[in-house]
């Protein structure tokens, strides 16, 4: 063989061992070449008919925990939060366990589409000391085709761990999207001491104290990773921006400028901060580079510039001030360059939020004798009604990672309410409610 002949047969050798290569990628990693079956974001999307059968158990331990039901019960649970499933009653069901009594993914699929089921998902289940080994398909049943498979191992003490990532692979393999069930909102929340900052899960469960300062804690923003929280604290009796590591359990302070000291959100990147100060004698915006400390000064006007957001892209920037003569939305670029108005309904609009996909900015606007939640594009066009008078007062408007649900604090009758509104229907789900007042959101990357 040739010199020629043997490099031909080398870069063949390449081809054939790179195209291997990514072949064993698609085969080995779920979801590497994942179909989305479901578009949530079709003009005229109605919720699809999804069935979950009870869990078999195929080995193990007596099943005292009730995993058979409670398995499928909690899984549909976390689904139906997303607005996107009809989750179908298990009465309905007409296959039965004698007809699959021999092999627990076998599927009958007349007996799912005759009662209008266009997914199925089966399980099983090992039990063996407390020890969980769960395996579950999902099917087309139109199609008569198994569309995904996954096994998850846990405890029977950390059961709605595994529940909430059967449900998050179940939405992330029809739809495409990335699940929200281990997302967090941080909120303020008023204290005998002052306030301190909390957090609580999209499912409503895991409430969990942030901050343990005895002091006026407020202003909550995640970091993009979710390591670190920044707020606004009185711990040293004047407001200042603070920065907590939540992994090393470390706290340090980040402006010691004169005066008032807002924290605002983080840059998509992470590397900067967005800040109100009033250190120059006057309510203005700024942004600071978190790793060096160094700080610039973005608006320069005798009015009172306030509330910062960033664009999804970082190029812009979403603020409130007063220079029109009330509080409107106003937008500029990153350098501070640009500054147009962009909300003219309403005399007193605050509290802008930008959405993740860029399309729409929420704020909190005074209707009537309170504050109702709008959306706008950035435009300032196309302006939309969220909330209304008849749920109460709705405040402080902040938006999960996928742009998809606004989360908002409602308050009424006295009570304080955290409440999530898909936009999809505007329907709202509480997630946490109180007698203590509750003041700013802000919600987990």
């Amino acid at each position: 063989m040739d010199r020629k002949d043997s490099a031909a047969v080398m870069k063949k050798g390449r081809i054939v061992h790179v195209f291997g290569y990514f072949l064993l990628i698609l085969l080995v990693i779920p979801g590497a070449a994942a179909r989305v079956y479901i578009d949530i974001d079709s003009p005229g999307f109605q919720k699809f008919p999804l069935a979950i059968a009870d869990f078999r158990q195929t080995g193990g331990d007596p099943d005292e925990a009730g995993l058979s039901r409670w398995f499928p019960d909690a899984t549909a649970r976390y689904l139906d939060m997303t607005d996107y499933f009809q989750i179908k009653d298990r009465r309905a069901f007409l296959e039965t366990a004698r007809s699959t009594a021999g092999d627990p993914f076998k599927v009958e699929f007349p007996d799912w589409t005759t009662i209008g089921v266009d997914y199925l998902v089966k399980g099983v289940f090992i039990l063996r000391g407390g020890a969980v080994t769960s395996e579950i398909r999902i099917y087309d049943t139109v199609k008569a085709e198994e569309v995904f498979r996954r096994t998850y191992t846990g405890t029977v003490d950390g059961k709605a761990e595994m529940a909430g990532r059967m449900a998050g692979d179940i939405l992330a393999a029809l739809t495409g999207t990335r699940p929200l069930f281990d997302s967090q909102i941080a909120f303020g929340r008023k204290t005998p001491q002052g306030a301190e900052i909390f957090s609580v899960n999209f499912d409503g469960s895991g409430i969990a104290k942030r901050t343990a300062e005895y002091a006026l804690v407020f202003s909550p923003q995640w970091s993009p990773d979710g390591r670190y929280l920044s707020y606004t604290s009185y711990r040293s009796g004047t407001p200042a921006v603070y920065i907590k590591d939540l992994k090393q359990k470390v706290t340090r302070m980040v402006t010691p400028y004169r005066g008032m000291n807002l924290a605002g959100p983080w840059s998509p990147d992470g590397r900067k901060m967005l800040l109100t100060l009033s250190r120059d004698g006057n309510e203005e915006i700024y942004s600071l580079e978190i790793a060096t400390g160094t700080l610039k000064r973005l608006t320069r006007h005798f009015a009172i510039d306030v509330s910062p957001c960033w664009s999804p892209d970082g190029g812009s920037i979403a603020f409130v001030s007063n220079r029109s003569g009330s509080p409107q939305i106003y937008v500029m670029d990153a350098a501070g360059n640009g500054v147009r108005r962009i909300s003219y309904e309403g005399g007193y609009n605050t509290s802008p939020a930008w959405s993740p996909r860029g399309d729409r900015i929420a704020y909190e606007s005074r209707t009537g004798g309170g504050f109702q939640i709008f959306t706008i594009n950035p435009q300032g066009e196309d302006l939309q009604a969220v909330t209304s008078a008849a749920g109460g007062v709705h405040e402080k408007p902040a938006w999960s990672p996928d742009g998809r649900y606004l989360a908002a604090i409602s308050r009424k009758g006295g009570r304080h309410r955290i409440v999530v509104i898909g936009m999809s229907e505007m329907k709202t789900r509480t997630i946490y409610e109180s007698t203590w007042k509750c003041s700013g959101l802000a919600w987990s990357h």
